[in-house]
């Protein structure tokens, strides 16, 4: 199993979810297109994969298990209405959606950091099963604390969408 570990900075899942304004709802369109990142592939799904959200604005977690899931389509409003659904209390076979803080969130894993500071070794990737990948806005400083002694990892000198960096990453498992 892979594990892509996203920290959301910005969305309140407290809030009223107009389907209609993904990117006034704290970019959760961003969201949505790493879920789709995640566990799409042409005509395909993704089993292999576990992708956890760690809301930092509420102190919760969403885990969907790719083996579990069902009837998740890869379109960013269908995914936006089945987030909808999960933080209004609705259960759904294969998410889970719970509060926890920062800490316990990246405790006891094998946890590679992605981010441009860090080093282009892909080897790392063989020796690890979770991927930690930051928002639209990055990894805020006050948590830079957390990874000090995790391995970081670049894809290279460009900064590319938290989306871009889970397709890169699953070509990359995918060729080992």
């Amino acid at each position: 199993m892979r594990r892509f570990l996203i920290i959301s900075n910005s969305i309140d899942t407290s809030k009223p979810l107009s389907l209609n304004s993904l990117t006034g709802y704290g970019r959760l369109d961003v969201l949505c297109r790493c879920i789709t990142a995640a566990f799409f592939l042409s005509n395909d799904f993704r089993k292999d994969v576990i992708f956890e959200v760690y809301f930092r604005i509420n102190g919760k977690i969403l885990e969907i298990q790719g083996d579990k899931v069902r009837g998740i389509n890869p379109d960013e409003r269908a995914i936006a209405g089945l987030l909808k659904k999960i933080f209004q209390g609705r259960k759904f076979l294969g998410i889970r959606f719970y509060s926890e803080n920062l800490d316990n969130f990246i405790k006891n894993r094998k946890i590679v950091v992605f981010d441009i500071t860090g080093d282009y070794s892909i080897h790392l990737l063989k020796d690890h099963d979770s991927f930690l990948i930051g928002d639209q806005v990055g990894f805020l400083e006050e948590d830079r604390h957390l990874f000090t002694k995790l391995p970081t990892l670049s894809l290279g000198s460009h900064l590319y969408l938290s989306s871009q960096t889970i397709t890169i990453l699953n070509y990359l498992l995918d060729k080992m």
